[in-house]
């Protein structure tokens, strides 16, 4: 069973997701995870995949309006790409 609605499952996820991110600024040259074991890219994809699984069963568990989640998720990406400037925002 799930502990704390899914909160410890998120901090994990959110976690091992820190860690790839961490791997890849430390070897920006490469794809190759240091471990020999793969790629960087497929780890982070799977990570984050992982933290917005988590999210969504947080949010399911804590009865989250979905509405206000997906509003403000909309307006950080926007924030996000003005601050890469992107042309179109």
């Amino acid at each position: 069973m799930m502990s704390h609605n899914g909160l410890t499952k998120l901090l994990e996820e959110c976690g091992e997701l820190s860690q790839i991110a961490a791997k890849k600024i430390a070897f920006p040259g490469t794809d190759e995870h240091p471990d020999k074991k793969g790629s960087m890219k497929k780890r982070l994809e799977e990570e984050i995949a992982d933290v917005i699984a988590a999210c969504c069963f947080v949010a399911d568990a804590n009865g989250l309006d979905p509405e206000v989640i997906i509003n403000r998720t909309e307006r950080k990406i926007n924030r996000f790409k003005k601050w890469h400037g992107d042309p179109n925002v």
